[in-house]
């Protein structure tokens, strides 16, 4: 979750995750699982890291040796919370992808996440120049980001966001900048439909992922129908089938 979103980071015990995040990070796993990358890799760089729910997900099932988050939004204060909220664990945090390469340069194989990260700022470089080759060839890059500028909408104001892509966007713009790509797809196909049904019905959301309070029930209802949504555009794109959906995905090395 973005911190901008996170207006709860100070009440975490009583804080519901939005089913889209806990979707989002299974669909994590599930490419992570199936990427033919060797964990327990050297290090996991979370860039966008937000509440830093991602990371520790990883974290918690040993994923990597070593784990950075990075964000913007990081001061001191929000540093000191996330860290009381997740018991001090050995996550680091970092204000800015510079800070990062000043502090900690290595050849280690690292696996990059930019998940929903660049749609926030106006010029992709600004973030992909920093993702330098790697001279051993042992780096991963996963990004995701939010799909089809048909349905951008004042909700994406809401969130910061300068555009959605397609995946032929998304694939040229890496490919433009030296990354060779590994996998590609969409996922959330059901929520695209519904995205586009509250654009042609003009019905904008006005709250952001942070304002969850619907019960366990509908929760775990949606939960269930992501994950299905998930498993069926998993078993086109073994087809070779693209579906789209709410939002791209890309694997690459550089």
């Amino acid at each position: 979750m973005d911190i901008s979103e996170f207006s709860r980071l100070e009440n975490k015990s009583n804080y519901n995750r939005h089913p889209w995040e806990t979707s989002r990070k299974n669909v994590l796993h599930t490419f992570l699982k199936k990427s033919g990358i060797k964990f327990p890799i050297d290090r996991v760089v979370d860039i966008g890291s937000g509440d830093s729910y991602v990371i520790h997900t990883l974290l918690e099932k040993d994923y990597a040796k070593e784990y950075f988050a990075i964000d913007t939004a990081y001061t001191s204060e929000v540093i000191a919370q996330l860290k009381s909220n997740n018991k001090n664990s050995s996550v680091i945090y970092l204000q800015s992808l510079k800070e990062y390469e000043e502090n900690y340069p290595t050849d280690k194989a690292t696996l990059f996440l930019c998940m929903d990260v660049l749609e926030h700022v106006e010029d992709e470089k600004i973030i992909l120049d920093f993702l330098k080759p790697s001279p051993t060839n042992n780096n991963y890059y996963f990004f995701a980001v939010p799909a089809f500028q048909s349905v951008f909408s004042s909700h994406d104001v809401l969130l910061g966001h300068y555009r959605r892509y397609t995946l032929p966007q998304l694939n040229s713009l890496l490919v433009q900048n030296q990354f060779s790509i590994i996998d590609k797809g969409y996922y959330f196909t059901t929520l695209l439909f519904f995205r586009r049904v509250e654009k042609f019905l003009k019905k904008d959301k006005e709250a952001s992922i942070d304002n969850w309070e619907a019960g366990k029930f509908k929760t775990a209802l949606i939960n269930t129908m992501l994950k299905v949504d998930f498993q069926i555009s998993l078993f086109f794109n073994k087809l070779g089938i693209t579906i789209p959906g709410l939002s791209c995905y890309c694997l690459c090395k550089k």
